[in-house]
């Protein structure tokens, strides 16, 4: 059974580590760069001894069975009033394809919005193999913001998405239906 967490565990940078190099679209830096968001979170709910701070970068676990299978990383963007970022989310490579990604931007969603959010920005890379993680977004409700050429590299633009809360929206009924 699928549950969610806030709280990160000691051993969560480890997990989050294996999560993201099991996917095959982050590189070392990457991957590191995930550990160390982790690690930071760790050490600043440990100093404050709650996980209340979602200015800083802050996780989102989903678990199977008591077993860490996913995770997102966001925050409010700074110097924003109700504006928040995705700034990385993955699933265990061998988890991909039964819903937890859509179910964590569901929890994600929710969270961002009971915050006072109002919309939500992610980006990702622009080469052929993140066209399934655009569509993914697109699926989730994101509309493409921006486009911003050879951002990571020759060929290779960032593509800018982003998920405005409507007035109406209903906390249970966030995504469109699939």
């Amino acid at each position: 059974m699928l549950s969610f967490r806030y709280r990160l565990e000691p051993d969560d940078p480890e997990q989050i580590r294996k999560i993201s190099a099991s996917t095959g679209f982050f590189d070392a830096t990457d991957v590191e760069i995930s550990v160390n968001l982790a690690h930071n979170a760790l050490s600043r709910q440990e100093r404050s001894h709650a996980n209340d701070n979602i200015e800083e970068p802050s996780f989102l676990l989903a678990e199977d069975n008591g077993k860490t299978v996913g995770y997102a990383c966001f925050g409010k963007i700074r110097d924003c009033d109700s504006a928040y970022e995705l700034y990385l989310i993955s699933t265990l490579s061998s988890y991909r394809g039964h819903g937890i990604g859509r179910r964590m931007i569901e929890r994600l969603l929710l969270t961002v919005r009971e915050l006072g959010g109002k919309k939500i920005f992610v980006k990702t890379e622009g080469t052929e193999q993140y066209l399934p993680t655009r569509k993914f977004y697109e699926s989730c409700g994101f509309r493409l913001e921006a486009v911003l050429k050879e951002y990571y590299g020759d060929g290779d633009d960032c593509y800018i998405y982003s998920y405005k809360f409507a007035e109406e929206d209903e906390a249970a009924n966030l995504l469109p239906a699939e």
